[in-house]
């Protein structure tokens, strides 16, 4: 592996694309329901996968929970998430393969940045769990630039701040809105498997420049003719 003159920098999602966050919300499932003696409703996730954050509360307090408080039942969850992405375990929680990757792409010196719907009180403390917060040059969130994932804003603000043009960079994502918006960008995408993603499959492997079930798959890609 090694860095070329056209491949500089390689952006990443982080939930679903580097960490198993579908695994992160079963276990949140299941605690929440078990504190209250109740195992996770059959298809619950099915459910709320369409769902955002405070509308799956609301789903949840509705169908449920009727003498809950959405408020409440958001704070839970709150608390409940970071404490897993704090958790001094939560290297687990990334995908197979993922870590060593990216540990590789940096050994190659290539630039790594992060460009996440997440918050920094999550995402840090688990790229910090998993011993490669500080291989990132750049970090990029949805609220810093003010639109959701569907614009290509925050791969071109991730790009500035690596210092690298957008056509000299790949981003990896799980999310065909996310991936398309990516390719808007002027940026090579890789399309990452994540079980939330399963009915994407297809769209995402004909969106993307490649796709990649795991990262174990990721060293032998080629991109601009150069293997990453």
């Amino acid at each position: 592996m090694k860095q070329c003159g056209t491949f500089a920098a390689a952006i990443f999602d982080l939930d679903g694309t580097l960490v198993d966050s579908m695994r992160i919300w079963r276990e949140v499932d299941e605690e929440f329901f078990a504190r209250r003696g109740m195992p996770v409703p059959a298809a619950y996730q099915e459910e709320i996968a369409h769902l955002g954050f405070r509308a799956s509360a609301e789903y949840t307090v509705g169908k449920y929970l009727p003498r809950e408080s959405v408020p409440a039942v958001l704070e839970e969850w709150r608390a409940q998430v970071a404490a897993k992405y704090a958790a001094a375990d939560a290297a687990r929680y990334f995908k197979s393969g993922a870590l060593a990757y990216v540990r590789a792409l940096h050994a190659a010196g290539v630039r790594l940045g992060v460009a996440t719907a997440s918050s920094p009180e999550l995402f840090l403390p688990v790229l910090e769990a998993g011993g490669i917060a500080g291989l990132f040059s750049a970090f990029t969130t949805v609220d810093e630039v003010g639109v959701h994932k569907g614009c290509p804003d925050i791969f071109l603000e991730c790009a500035r701040k690596l210092q690298v043009l957008p056509v000299r960079c790949v981003v990896f994502e799980d999310n065909l809105t996310a991936l398309c918006a990516a390719r808007a960008a002027g940026m090579r995408t890789v399309a990452v498997y994540d079980e939330a993603s399963q009915a994407s499959v297809g769209q995402l492997r004909q969106a993307a420049d490649a796709f990649v079930t795991d990262f174990s798959e990721a060293a032998g890609l080629r991109l601009f003719g150069e293997r990453i």
